[in-house]
């Protein structure tokens, strides 16, 4: 019980977020005002998912020093109240959080409802207007509720330390290297931060990196509820999120997972369809409504996708067919996407109203992966969050070791080049002032993958305490 309580506690967190996010979502598209007892009732869903839940039991490694895990609780603990701190000591910091995320929580808290001058009068200010309310919404409860709501950020930082813990338990590393790998994790600076995008700051990137791991985390312990809690969540908390969990899809396409790509496509569905009419209804004021046709087009995408991947697996069709598929599919989901985005409206369609401007571009493209390499491993920003990939690959590579959770590397392997797309396509000339705002926060997105996927690769521990034990002398 003790040893599969990080696992549980995500598991009880994402549920009963999803729950209250995505009903209340619901209760929103309806024109109605979200109740406050949908709050408690999702932290019940979530108690009772995570006391229902039976996590397999892990392969037999070394049990940590009580010294270390009591140095480790003491250095998370103290962390966790730093940040609760700074979260409740000052509104968000930095001008997304202020006005991006602070008027809509504060508005949510007083009425959660839409049928609200900021949300219906297109005369009254609303920065980025058409964006997911899941954050606030889940801040404004907690209000209702005479609970500060911006613990959700420390909490969703020890969710996210928690899930690394949980990944590298479930890679058979042992009790010394858990806590080592959730320690690293823990200290990475960007998370830490009192500037824009640490956990404290009030934007809600760090969130997105919490639902990005936990969808890694899912996968890596065959939890298809953490999948779909994940991605949901994901899709609602920024509109990166739908591209993410796109990739993602991809992904389990080409890896072949049935059972994973039919949890996906329901929970992208699911999500995007949510995200998309909000999206929609929020831009407009409310005086349009997500068009039927939108809904059986993502539908027909989905029922599509899941079709021609059965018809693959029964001709044992390859990765070749598996990816002249994905060139077949991927128009149609952009399409899909786009009627619900609003045509050229919404982002995604702004974006493909200006299809052209990437090829203009790609003379920033070499400027774009160096400032991604000199965030990554020369500022220090991210910790050992880059560094310790690079030496797990390498020794993996001088043993012949085949890299465990292949599902995680081919989606961060997907995703690198949408890490490119905003200094492609955004209408922002300055690429300077870009990559320092921009780039460091769409790398903290995918840390919480990278520390996963690295604490699932047992590859270090074995090398590490092979190399000690060449050194202790024969008896």
């Amino acid at each position: 019980m003790t040893a599969a309580a990080p696992e549980r506690l995500v598991l009880a967190f994402v549920v009963a977020a999803t729950g209250a996010g995505a009903g209340g979502t619901v209760w929103l598209l309806a024109g109605s005002t979200v109740p406050d007892w949908l709050l408690p009732l999702a932290a019940v869903a979530g108690l009772v998912a995570a006391l229902g839940y039976r996590p397999a039991a892990p392969p037999a490694g070394e049990p940590a020093p009580r010294w270390l895990l009591a140095v480790a609780v003491f250095v998370i603990t103290a962390l966790a109240v730093v940040l609760a701190h700074g979260a409740l000591a000052t509104p968000s910091r930095h001008w997304d959080g202020a006005v991006a995320w602070d008027l809509k929580t504060a508005a949510l808290g007083t009425a959660p409802t839409l049928a609200q001058p900021l949300f219906r009068d297109p005369t009254v200010y609303c920065h980025s207007r058409d964006y997911p309310l899941l954050q606030p919404l889940l801040m404004a409860l907690g209000d209702r509720w005479h609970v500060p709501g911006r613990l959700l950020f420390p909490a969703a930082y020890l969710l996210l330390v928690a899930a690394i813990a949980a990944g590298a338990r479930a890679a058979g590393a042992g009790g010394r290297w858990t806590i080592l790998f959730a320690l690293a994790a823990a200290v990475t600076p960007m998370w830490l931060s009192p500037t824009s995008g640490g956990f404290d700051s009030g934007y809600g990137d760090a969130l997105l990196t919490a639902w990005l791991a936990t969808v890694a985390l899912g996968v890596a312990t065959r939890n298809l509820p953490l999948v779909l809690a994940g991605l949901v969540l994901a899709i609602l908390q920024k509109p990166e999120g739908l591209p993410y969990a796109g990739v993602f899809l991809a992904a389990v396409w080409l890896r072949g997972d049935a059972r994973m790509l039919r949890a996906a496509t329901f929970a992208v569905l699911v999500g995007g369809m949510l995200e998309l009419a909000l999206q929609q209804d929020l831009r407009s004021c409310g005086y349009t409504a997500i068009a039927a046709g939108t809904v059986a087009g993502a539908a027909a995408a989905a029922i599509l996708l899941l079709a021609l991947d059965a018809w693959l697996r029964h001709h044992d069709a390859g990765l070749r067919a598996r990816c002249i598929g994905l060139l077949l599919l991927t128009p149609v989901a952009i399409w899909a996407a786009s009627l619900g985005a609003g045509g050229e409206g919404g982002v995604l369609g702004a974006h493909l109203a200006s299809a052209t401007r990437p090829l203009q571009r790609l003379d920033r493209l070499p400027r774009v992966c160096l400032a991604i390499a000199e965030w990554g491993f020369g500022r220090g920003t991210f910790g050992l969050a880059f560094v310790v990939p690079i030496v797990v690959v390498a020794a993996q590579w001088r043993t012949r070791t085949t890299p465990r959770a292949p599902l995680l590397l081919a989606w961060l392997l997907l995703a690198l080049p949408l890490w490119c797309v905003p200094f492609l396509t955004s209408p922002l000339e300055d690429l300077d002032r870009h990559l320092r705002s921009t780039l460091p926060r769409v790398m903290l997105h995918w840390t919480g993958v990278i520390w996963l996927w690295t604490a699932l690769q047992p590859i270090l521990c074995q090398s590490a305490q092979r190399a000690l034990g060449a050194r202790e002398p024969n008896p």
